[in-house]
């Protein structure tokens, strides 16, 4: 199987040295990457900038922004079976990115900001019959009633709910649903653990949808 996984947390620069970002590692997905070549799956990486390492084994595409994480999502998913959507993408960006760095002053700053490109609606929308696409919903409350709004508005195969919690640690708790199933809650594992235990659920997925 052809897996596309994106990864790390997208930068929307607001001039040629300051950016907007969010506290993303990057682990759920580089732990992801390394689970799907474990299990003999061919696997391409497009990630947003992190402190991880750079897995060995897989094809990498390095992106910063949104929008390049967006056109490298629409090249790959062409030739993908599976989509699994674990960067944090910022949802804004600036609506004017300053030429020259801004420079400091007494006055206050206002930024505009205008939303980004919904990756993950458009890959719903555009999946093939048998294309999966798995999507995050990270949530600080009502997890499991915004993660099941999310699979179905998206028209995504399969959810993964976590807290804030789950940001950079080594351990967290998830809850997994697909479309048809009951959820599924991995308590306080690792993100080892939790790549492999949803690897394993795709390719179920996959099994299921190619009967």
């Amino acid at each position: 199987m052809r897996i596309l996984i994106t990864a790390g947390g997208t930068r929307e620069y607001i001039d040629p040295v300051r950016f907007i970002s969010n506290a993303s590692s990057g682990r759920m997905g580089y732990a992801l990457v390394r689970a799907a070549l474990k299990a003999g799956h061919k696997v391409t990486l497009i990630t947003a900038p992190t402190t991880q390492r750079l897995p060995s084994g897989a094809k990498v595409v390095e992106v910063e922004t949104a929008a390049q994480m967006f056109e490298a999502v629409k090249k790959g998913f062409e030739i993908c079976n599976c989509l699994i959507m674990a960067a944090a993408v910022s949802d804004y960006t600036s609506a004017r990115t300053a030429k020259t760095k801004i420079k400091k002053s007494n006055k206050s700053l206002t930024l505009k900001l205008k939303p980004t490109a919904d990756i993950l609606k458009w890959a719903g929308k555009h999946k093939r019959k048998n294309q999966i696409v798995v999507g995050f919903a990270l949530e600080d409350r009502n997890l499991r009633q915004n993660a099941e709004i999310k699979l179905k508005e998206k028209n995504i195969d399969i959810i993964i709910a976590n807290t804030s919690d789950a940001i950079g640690a080594g351990k967290s708790t998830v809850q997994i649903k697909t479309r048809d199933s009951s959820w599924t809650k991995i308590e306080n594992a690792t993100k080892a653990i939790i790549a492999k235990k949803v690897i394993s659920i795709i390719i179920a997925r996959r099994k299921y949808e190619r009967r």
